[in-house]
């Protein structure tokens, strides 16, 4: 029993409802390749997948542990319970498995870097996923603790790991990249959506503790806003400039009937189905984005 106990910890560590945010940008780039080349690597196409995986996961470890250091987890009320904090998975371990998965995913960077034939210039993006992933909750000025939570994941979910992925693959075939980064944006801002569910309902808690989040330093209101300005962007604005996001536009209606729902939230329960039914809008977005891309002229 305890060894499921475990397991299950390091599942819950992981966050599966959020690990749409590695799948979306990394299938709406490849979509956006497949619009200008006839042939593409799948190889190449798995690496940025297990690329931008392991350093979500390595994150989320991450943030565990520096989140039960900062004490950012004692008074926690609506969200699920913690690996460490629970003290099923010991501080020391935690710690460990997030600089392993940190630097497999590296590793598996160098090799995309070498198999793509993009060069050293995208080890700097290698570099910086790194730290960033770290610097997000820990060291002296952590990412989510300045209220830059949200920049971190619109630029990296977003702008940096749609556009990674399309520039290797058109770059593998010796083709010239056209950032796409409209595409980019409007994947960031719809990931983004998670963070905020996240950061509204532990609003209270994270204030308390020092966690300047931008929920927690302007308000719950605050939060609901971001929400609507998030979705709007992304399903409203985006779809105007970038002809192959026109269908997501029919998610709009969808996207602001759940910033009303989170507006009401109150319970566990109501956040935890937000959480699940904007990671299923991210999923939704995904399809019809690619649809729009491979089939809008």
């Amino acid at each position: 029993m305890a060894d499921w106990s475990k397991v299950a910890a390091w599942v819950v560590a992981s966050r599966p409802r959020t690990l749409v945010a590695s799948l979306s940008p990394v299938c709406i780039g490849t979509s956006l390749a497949l619009r200008e080349v006839d042939e593409i690597s799948w190889t190449l196409v798995g690496l940025c997948l297990a690329f931008a995986m392991f350093m979500q996961v390595g994150a989320n470890f991450a943030n565990d542990y520096y989140d039960f250091v900062k004490g950012a987890d004692d008074a926690r009320r609506l969200g699920p319970a913690r690996s460490v904090a629970s003290g099923v998975v010991s501080p020391s371990v935690m710690r460990t498995a997030a600089f392993c998965t940190l630097s497999f995913g590296f590793a598996l960077g160098l090799f995309l870097m070498e198999f793509s034939g993009a060069g050293w210039p995208l080890l700097s993006v290698g570099v910086a996923s790194v730290f960033c992933a770290l610097a997000y909750t820990a060291g002296p000025w952590p990412l989510a603790y300045l209220g830059l939570g949200d920049v971190f994941v619109v630029l990296f979910f977003g702008l940096i790991a749609t556009g990674v992925t399309h520039y290797v693959l058109v770059l593998h075939v010796g083709e010239d990249w056209l950032p796409a980064w409209l595409a980019g944006l409007a994947v960031g801002l719809v990931i983004n959506n998670l963070l905020v569910v996240n950061n509204h309902r532990d609003a209270d808690e994270d204030a308390a503790c020092g966690k300047r989040t931008l929920v927690a330093r302007y308000g719950q209101k605050f939060g609901v806003a971001l929400y609507f300005f998030g979705s709007f962007v992304a399903l409203g604005l985006c779809p105007l400039y970038e002809g192959g996001l026109l269908w997501t536009v029919w998610l709009l209606p969808v996207a602001l009937c759940l910033g009303l729902l989170l507006n009401k939230a109150k319970s566990q329960k109501d956040y935890a189905k937000l959480l699940g039914r904007t990671a299923t809008l991210v999923i939704a977005h995904s399809i019809l984005a690619i649809a729009g891309i491979l089939f809008i002229d």
